[in-house]
This record gives C-alpha cells, sequence and structure tokens, in this order.
C-alpha cells in the first residue's frame, strides 16, 4: 500500500510540476528560465563523457599533447567568465581525442569539450585553434545543447529524468544519440561564432583565427571527403564574411589580420610545431 501511494505521489509531484512549468511556457511565450539546472547539465554531460570515452580512443591526461590542450583553453575558461561562470558547471573539462583523420571539435553540456588530433594537424596557428575552441565554449556558456534538449524532450519528459537518484542508463545512451544527430541552429552558430571570438579576443588572441580555420576547411571540403567540423557546423562564405563583418566592428583597427604576436601559443609550454610533432610520433592513450 504504502508503494503505492509512493508512486501516485510521484505522480502527482511530476504533474504539478509539469503542469506549472507549462503554464509559464504558454503565458510567457516561452521558457524565460532554464529547466535544467547547472547541476543537473553537469550530470547529464557525465553521462555523455562516459558514452564518448566508450566512443572515441582518449589521450592520456597526462599526455604532453593533452597538457597543452587545457592549458590553451584556460585564459579561454577566464575570459568566459563575461558570459557564464565556469565554476557554476565546475569548468570546463578539456579531453583530445586520438584519430588523426578526425578533424572536428565539440562540446557536450556541463563544460565537457573535445578536439581531435586531426583538427590539431591541420592548424596553421594556435589562434585557429584558440577560434575553435572559444566557439565551442561559447555554445556551453550560451547553453545550446542544454536548449536543444529541453524543446526536443518537452517539461514533462525532462522532468522526470531527475526525481530519482540518477540519471538512467537509456536515458544517457538517448542523450548521447541526440546530440550526436543533433546540429545547431543558424541562431545558435551565429550566436557562439559572436561570443566565441570576444573571448577569443578577450584570452590575447587574434580573433581572426576562427575565420582562417574555416577557410581552411572550406578549401579541404571541395576534396572527396568533408571535415567533420564542417558537417556539424556548416560554413559558408557568407558566414566566414559576417564573422570578419562583426571583428570589425567590435575591434576596428585594434585588431590585424596576421599579426604574428597574437597568433602564437600563450600560456602553453609548447608551441603549435611542437604539438604537432609529438601527435606524429604517438600519443598515450587511456
Amino acid at each position: 500500500m504504502n508503494a503505492k501511494k509512493n508512486r501516485r505521489r510521484l505522480w502527482l509531484w511530476t504533474a504539478v510540476v509539469s503542469g506549472f512549468v507549462v503554464g509559464l511556457y504558454a503565458c510567457g511565450g516561452g521558457l524565460g528560465f532554464s529547466l535544467i539546472s547547472d547541476q543537473q547539465e553537469v550530470e547529464i554531460g557525465t553521462g555523455v563523457d562516459q558514452e564518448i570515452e566508450g566512443t572515441y580512443a582518449i589521450v592520456n591526461d597526462n599526455d604532453p599533447v593533452a597538457v597543452w590542450a587545457r592549458d590553451l583553453v584556460r585564459p579561454l575558461e577566464t575570459a568566459s567568465t563575461a558570459w557564464r561562470d565556469p565554476a557554476d558547471i565546475g569548468g570546463f573539462k578539456v579531453e583530445v581525442i586520438a584519430d588523426d583523420e578526425l578533424v572536428n571539435a565539440f562540446a557536450a553540456p556541463g563544460g565537457f569539450t573535445y578536439i581531435s588530433t586531426g583538427l590539431i594537424l591541420q592548424a596553421t596557428t594556435c589562434a585557429e585553434i584558440a577560434g575553435v575552441m572559444s566557439h565551442e565554449l561559447a555554445h556551453v556558456t550560451e547553453r545550446h545543447s542544454v536548449k536543444n534538449i529541453e524543446e526536443a524532450y518537452g517539461v514533462s519528459v525532462v522532468t522526470s529524468w531527475f526525481l530519482g537518484e540518477g540519471l538512467a542508463t537509456e536515458v544517457i545512451g538517448g542523450l548521447y544519440s541526440f546530440l550526436q544527430s543533433t546540429t545547431y541552429s543558424q541562431e545558435h552558430e551565429a550566436e557562439a561564432d559572436d561570443v566565441g571570438l570576444q573571448i577569443a579576443y578577450a584570452a590575447g588572441y587574434n580573433p581572426y583565427g576562427l575565420v582562417d580555420f574555416f577557410e581552411k576547411l572550406l578549401a579541404l571540403s571541395g576534396g572527396a571527403s568533408v571535415p567533420t567540423f564542417l558537417s556539424s557546423h556548416p560554413a559558408t562564405q557568407d558566414r566566414i564574411n559576417d564573422t570578419g563583418q562583426k571583428i570589425q566592428q567590435l575591434y576596428g583597427s585594434k585588431v590585424v589580420r596576421g599579426s604574428t604576436q597574437t597568433y602564437d601559443c600563450m600560456n602553453t609550454s609548447l608551441q603549435l610545431a611542437d604539438v604537432q610533432a609529438a601527435i606524429r610520433a604517438g600519443v598515450s592513450i587511456r
């Protein structure tokens, strides 16, 4: 009898919470707040990270390439505080995927951020990589993946996930599949470009690095296969032009494209050529 009462209370609580939020959604024309809290976002990201580690070969945390990647992102993380305090999600967790053929970088909810050795090998400057990683950090600061999840699954389903003591395995697997198959909207991509270039600039990097890398990938896409980063982050000449214009609007003559001192790696023990050589020599895997 007690079990039945508890189940009924749980169902009623879910219904009350869901109805309350749906009512707010209807009155306000949309959620004016996030249904998923920072802590819950990290919980989702932790589960997704486990799925990613089961899918890809991940470079050991103490490998020089992984250390370099974390060092490169650290000033970007500090700069991102202007948009969202990384401490709210336990900071950004940076991992390197050991795949020289994969040209990709992406972020999961909760600050889990990934870059492939293939993308590092394609870069010419650290500013390019800083631009890409700033773009990924911006997806997290603006909670784009979280918003996609909330819109796709709805209030009742999302609420039900967190009524127990942890996310069920099947929920994590479903979210991983969803995030893999879902691309960001043009609005989200434009916002990540905008915020990302400002993060890169605030960290001391030339924001044209992202433009340079997009142009490089567009040239590569003329070949037999399209780089994975372009598949999940479609880049057109219009988008590249818009990003360049935004840089000019924000910074004008403060930023000169090709200024070498803002293209080199900062706060890292290795420069890009050293990292690329280490990748070619072979990285250690978890």
